[in-house]
C-alpha cells in the first residue's frame, strides 16, 4: 500500500506511513493470503524536513523552462540537497555552455572569470541530478576516473529520476 502524502510503499497492515508518519487510509481490498507479521509502528516522532502536512507531493518532476531551470540553479549554487530533474540540470548545463562559450570569443579574462562563477553551481545542480537518480551525491567523484568515469556520470544524468519520493526527498516541485 503506498502513502498518500510521501508515495512510499508500506506494509498493508501498516497504520502509519514508515517515511513520513501519516495516518494509512484504509483500503476495501483484504489480501487473498494472509500478510507477514509486520510491527505496526507509531508515527515517528521526527519528520524529515520536506514532508509537511499541508502539502501533497507530486509523483513526478516538474519540468522547467529554461530560463527557470538557470534562475533555479543561480539561487541555490550552494544547496547540495534535494533533487534536480532531467530538465533542470541539462537546461543549466546549456546555460553553461553557451555562456563559457560566447565569453571564450569575446576576452580570455570573462571566459575566466564565469568559468570560476559557475563551478559551484554546476557541481551543486550535477548533485541534485544524482540524488533524482537515487545516487548519491559522492558519486560525482567518478569523474575523476578517466573516460569509463565520465561515461558511467552520463548514464546516470540521462537515466529517469524517481517518480516518487526516495532518501533525498520528494521530486522538485
Amino acid at each position: 500500500m503506498f502513502c498518500s502524502e510521501c508515495g512510499f510503499a508500506n506494509s498493508v497492515s501498516n497504520r502509519f506511513c514508515v517515511s513520513c508518519g501519516a495516518q494509512m487510509a484504509k483500503s476495501a481490498e483484504t489480501p487473498v493470503s494472509p500478510a507477514p507479521a509486520v510491527i505496526d509502528l507509531p508515527p515517528p516522532s521526527f519528520v524529515p524536513q520536506f514532508v509537511g502536512a499541508d502539502s501533497s507531493l507530486p509523483l513526478a518532476p516538474k519540468k522547467m523552462s529554461f530560463g527557470e531551470a538557470i534562475k533555479y540553479c543561480l539561487k541555490n549554487y550552494a544547496n547540495f540537497k534535494g533533487r534536480a530533474s532531467r530538465t533542470e540540470y541539462w537546461y543549466f548545463y546549456l546555460f553553461g555552455i553557451l555562456v563559457l562559450f560566447s565569453t571564450a570569443i569575446l576576452s580570455d579574462f570573462l571566459y575566466s572569470l564565469f568559468a570560476l562563477g559557475l563551478i559551484l553551481p554546476f557541481i551543486t545542480v550535477l548533485t541534485r541530478r544524482l540524488h533524482d537518480t537515487g545516487r548519491s551525491g559522492m558519486r560525482t567523484l567518478f569523474l575523476l576516473i578517466p573516460f569509463i568515469g565520465g561515461i558511467l556520470v552520463l548514464v546516470w544524468l540521462c537515466k529517469a529520476g524517481d517518480k516518487a519520493a526516495n532518501k533525498f526527498g520528494p521530486p522538485e516541485v
